[in-house]
């Protein structure tokens, strides 16, 4: 048994896995120990996701030998080592698939980050024996989200209308698996 601490490299951002010690100190306003962070982190989803990984610390405890880091990981970038965003996968119903999610800072869009922490996570997660497709989605009118996924190696696999806070959302599912090869 081992703790689950992965650390996944690109070549601007360094991927480290979020724990609930890392999520307490983001979360607390006062702690003078606190991670620098981009402007715009981090976002309300983001928030969201610290308060559920400090509230169930299951990626602190031990983890079976072998069993892949699924995140979720802190997006730290090398020039100044602020976190700008979080990407976390989930298990599916195919017990070989992980859906994956992103959250950039607004003050990072545009710049090339979501799509080299995508395709850093993906090849991770491929290159795990028990995982043979990584999938995400994104609204469909969310056109930067949308060609973050392709850039990364996903492709369209169709569309449905899904409820959302009281509301119908127009979805585009992307998925890539792995190649025969691997």
């Amino acid at each position: 048994m081992t703790p689950r601490t992965a650390v996944i490299s690109s070549l601007r951002l360094q991927l480290r896995t979020l724990t609930a010690h890392d999520a307490e100190r983001t979360l607390a306003a006062s702690d003078l120990d606190r991670p620098v962070y981009a402007d715009g982190y981090p976002s309300a989803f983001a928030t969201q996701v610290l308060r559920l990984v400090a509230l169930y610390p299951a990626i602190d405890q031990e983890a079976d030998e072998g069993a892949p880091d699924l995140g979720p990981w802190l997006l730290l970038r090398r020039s100044d080592d602020a976190v700008i965003g979080t990407i976390s996968c989930a298990r599916t119903g195919d017990p070989v698939e992980v859906s994956v999610g992103y959250d950039i800072a607004s003050s990072c869009w545009g710049e090339g980050y979501a799509t080299e922490a995508l395709g850093a996570v993906v090849e991770h997660l491929l290159g795990q024996p028990d995982i043979g497709r990584v999938c995400a989605e994104a609204k469909i009118d969310h056109a930067a989200s949308r060609r973050v996924m392709e850039k990364s190696g996903m492709r369209w696999q169709r569309d449905e209308v899904a409820e959302h806070e009281g509301r119908e959302v127009k979805l585009a599912h992307y998925a890539i698996d792995r190649p025969e090869s691997v």
